[in-house]
C-alpha cells in the first residue's frame, strides 16, 4: 500500500514556508539533503551499535549522553526531565535511572534549591565506560572537517546551523501543543 506522507514544507532562508518537501521515500533533488538523510540515517546506525558494542539498552546510552550535555550545560538535570527528553513515561525513565544507578553509572542527589527533586550525575566509571566507545567515533567525526578551508567551512557551519534552526522550529511546534 503507497503511502503519501509528507516530510513537511521546506523553508527559505527567511524562514518562510517554501515549496512543500518531499514525500515519504521521494527524493529531495538536493546533494546537500541528500548527505543529511545520510548522515542521520548513519547516526542512528552509530547510536545502534554504540548500545550494542557498551552492553546497555539505546535509552540507557541516550540517558547518560543527556545528563552529561545537561551538566555540561550548567543545568543538570532530575529524573523527570530526563524522561520528558529522552519520550518515555516517567515510570520507564524511574526504571532506567535506577538501572544506571544500580550499575554504577549514574548517582542521584537531591537538588541543591529543592529537596523535592532530585539531580543526575553520570560517575567517572560510567563516563568512562561510555568514552571508552564513544571517543573513536567523536575522534573520527572532529576529523572530518580536516582539509576543508575557511570558505567551505563558513559554508558548512551556515548549512548545519540553518538545519539546527529547522528542527527547533519544528519542536516547538510540539511544545506549542502542550497544555
Amino acid at each position: 500500500m503507497a503511502q503519501h506522507h509528507s516530510f513537511g514544507a521546506g523553508t527559505d532562508s527567511d524562514g518562510t514556508t517554501g515549496r512543500p518537501g518531499p514525500r515519504f521515500g521521494e527524493s529531495a533533488g538536493d546533494e546537500l539533503s541528500a548527505a543529511l538523510r545520510e548522515v542521520l540515517t548513519l547516526t542512528q546506525l552509530a547510536r545502534a551499535a554504540l548500545a550494542e558494542r557498551l552492553h546497555m539498552p539505546l535509552t540507557n546510552v541516550e540517558a547518560v549522553e543527556h545528563v552529561l550535555i545537561a551538566k555540561s550545560s550548567g543545568e543538570p538535570i532530575g529524573p523527570v526531565e530526563l524522561s520528558r527528553r529522552l519520550g518515555i513515561t516517567s515510570a520507564a525513565g524511574t526504571q532506567s535511572v535506577n538501572r544506571l544507578v544500580s550499575e554504577g553509572h549514574m548517582t542521584r542527589a537531591p537538588h541543591p534549591d529543592d529537596r523535592r527533586r532530585q539531580i543526575l550525575d553520570v560517575t567517572e566509571s560510567g563516563f568512562e565506560h561510555v568514552m571508552g566507545e564513544l571517543a573513536p567515533l567523536l575522534g573520527l567525526v572532529f576529523g572530518a572537517s580536516d582539509g576543508l578551508g575557511e570558505a567551505e567551512r563558513a559554508g558548512a557551519r551556515r548549512y548545519l546551523e540553518n538545519v539546527a534552526i529547522a528542527y527547533r522550529r519544528y519542536l516547538e511546534q510540539d511544545a506549542e501543543k502542550r497544555p
